[in-house]
């Protein structure tokens, strides 16, 4: 799953529930873990596939906008939920 957003909440209960279900227990994945590998798109090994011209039409305000020091909190939030044994 690759992420687009920046918000820190969404991406914890997004990732979350692609990986594990959904941690509310309230929608159509509750209980579900779907065990997704969960990346966002300003990560290295994403952003490298988006052919230049793409990403500077679609995706570089956005990160002019977001800053560095967000884009590497949320790479690392996303490193950490790889890192995390998921149950199955």
């Amino acid at each position: 799953m690759v992420w687009g957003v920046t918000n820190e909440q969404y991406l914890e209960v997004g990732s979350r529930t692609v990986m594990e279900g959904d941690p509310s227990w309230s929608g159509p994945l509750a209980g579900v873990g779907l065990h997704l590998g969960v990346f966002h798109v300003f990560e290295p090994e994403i952003r490298d596939r988006i052919p230049q011209d793409v990403y500077d039409e679609e995706l570089m305000l956005l990160e002019l906008a977001v800053g560095d020091e967000k884009i590497a909190k949320t790479i690392a939030m996303m490193e950490g939920f790889r890192a995390q044994p998921v149950a199955r």
